[in-house]
């Protein structure tokens, strides 16, 4: 998810190679894939050495990893480009998984298929990462001042062991980043490609698309976070709440109790900010129990994390009525979840996000929303910390113009790339359409069933301005007593 300074965990592929290429920095050994429908996919497992900062003449080389799936088509188009979100997460683990490898199968009807891991994640991971050995403050769910102080002592701590293992965080741009995926197509032999980008891989997508247009032939962007959208604007977030009260005003399942889920929402950070609540969760570092205090802020922050998840949002009034309640066993999950977060650095993570920055205009209207918002402080989580990074300036963040045919896709329950960000870029694209997914959030709008059929169109060269994609309104979790049969992994 973006902007979160989570743990990465390194997921190694094992393979078995039968023949293996060595050329110019570019190394393959091939592999059968199976998928979960029983089919095998041929495929390579591969690295290019690039320089981790191109800008610096003395930099040392870096690896980035990517699987290459062959197409079954015996005439394929352009091969697909995998972008993934975060920044920091690594997607090349899909291939080696028979069940998200069935979900790739109808790409390969088309062209070749890369995963691409970027610079600094899956097995590059290791280079970038920081772990925190020392205790977390307990209250570090309670103050602001005090999470940003933890982050900033963590900060000067990861900077220095970066530092020692030679590490030149100024490569991790996301321009650096599109440089990459450009070198990766030259070495691979392609004239052009497409690519498929979602959350943060849609930032790069358009980075790419900016520097290298062309050598694109389609690009589909999903969950769009544009040049200029890094940072998010607390009045979106105060808008995503309210709507989620007004849908539980209609829901019978919670009406009765909560009446006006804002309004308790309000009552809740008040309680919580004249008693914080005391949760147990297991330590992310050797499993042991650990007591945590969450007030408001806290309670605000994990609200943040999953707001644009629509596979969270229907136990959010339970949540809120629980800790009303004094009941805090589903807080008790949120944190769990998320705490991780405060025991690490992602210097790839913090560098790209730190590097795309904020136009001062953006910065403005941010400082505007901060004066009425609920959630001035958590917004825009560790990105205001002064993590050093080389600013990529305003020629990035300037909107795009192009003619690469381009499809976005929105859902409109997604507080982290909302559709109106999608619209905003979509503007300078002479030839694109948007498809928006009603009651989707940043996670359901590719695994909708009607999605992939309409990318394949898409990719086709068909027009599918005519695709209406929508999912049941929200159905919410019954605030106390039987669930109805609605699950959540909060709720016991």
């Amino acid at each position: 998810m973006k902007h979160l300074l989570l743990l990465c965990f390194i997921i190694l592929i094992p393979f078995f190679s039968f023949s293996q290429q060595s050329v110019n920095g570019l190394n393959m050994e091939t592999k059968t894939f199976k998928s979960s429908s029983g089919k095998e996919i041929q495929g390579e497992v591969g690295s290019l050495v690039v320089p981790e900062n191109r800008d610096n003449p003395n930099s040392e080389d870096i690896q980035i990893h990517f699987v290459r799936l062959k197409s079954t088509n015996p005439n394929p188009q352009a091969p697909m480009i995998y972008l993934e979100g975060g920044p920091g997460s690594s997607c090349t683990w899909q291939a080696s998984n028979p069940r998200f490898l069935d979900g790739w199968l109808p790409f390969l009807e088309l062209g070749d298929l890369i995963l691409l891991d970027q610079r600094g994640t899956g097995a590059g991971t290791e280079r970038v990462l920081y772990i925190w050995r020392k205790e977390i403050p307990d209250n570090v769910l309670v103050d602001p001042a005090v999470s940003r102080q933890h982050f900033e002592n963590m900060g000067k701590a990861a900077l220095a062991e970066f530092e020692n293992r030679g590490i030149d965080l100024n490569g991790y741009t996301t321009v650096q980043n599109a440089n990459d995926v450009d070198d990766l197509r030259k070495a691979l032999g392609y004239e052009k490609i497409s690519l498929l980008g979602f959350s943060y891989g849609t930032h790069l997508g358009q980075a790419y698309i900016k520097y290298h247009g062309e050598n694109v032939e389609n690009a589909v962007l999903i969950g769009v976070e544009g040049p200029n959208h890094t940072f998010k604007l607390p009045s979106v977030m105060d808008v995503q709440l309210g709507k989620i009260s007004l849908l539980a005003g209609q829901d019978p399942n919670v009406n009765k109790e909560i009446p006006d889920l804002l309004a308790l929402f309000q009552r809740v950070s008040k309680k919580l900010d004249e008693k914080p609540a005391v949760v147990e969760v297991r330590s992310p570092l050797d499993n042991s129990p650990m007591k945590v205090k969450v007030g408001s802020y806290g309670l605000k922050l994990m609200l943040r994390f999953d707001i644009g998840d629509a596979s969270d949002l229907p136990v959010f009034p339970r949540l809120l009525y629980s800790i009303d309640q004094g009941d805090y066993s589903s807080l008790q999950w949120f944190v769990q979840k998320r705490f991780q977060g405060f025991y690490g650095i992602q210097g790839m993570a913090a560098t790209m996000d730190a590097a795309s920055g904020i136009a001062p205009s953006r910065k403005t209207r941010i400082e505007e929303d901060k004066q009425k918002s609920f959630f001035k402080d958590v917004v825009n989580p560790r990105l205001d910390l002064g993590w050093p990074s080389p600013d990529l300036g305003e020629g990035f963040r300037a909107p795009l113009l192009t003619n690469v045919r381009t499809l976005f896709m929105s859902g409109t329950l997604d507080f982290n790339t909302p559709p109106h960000q999608a619209e905003e870029v979509r503007w300078g694209y002479a030839n694109s359409s948007h498809i928006i997914v009603k009651n989707a959030g940043h996670e359901q709008i590719l695994t909708h069933p009607g999605a992939m059929p309409a990318i394949i169109r898409f990719l086709k060269g068909e027009e599918v301005d005519d695709v209406a994609l929508f999912y049941p309104k929200l159905k919410f979790i019954p605030v106390k007593g039987d669930t109805k049969g609605l699950r959540h992994p909060s709720v016991k």
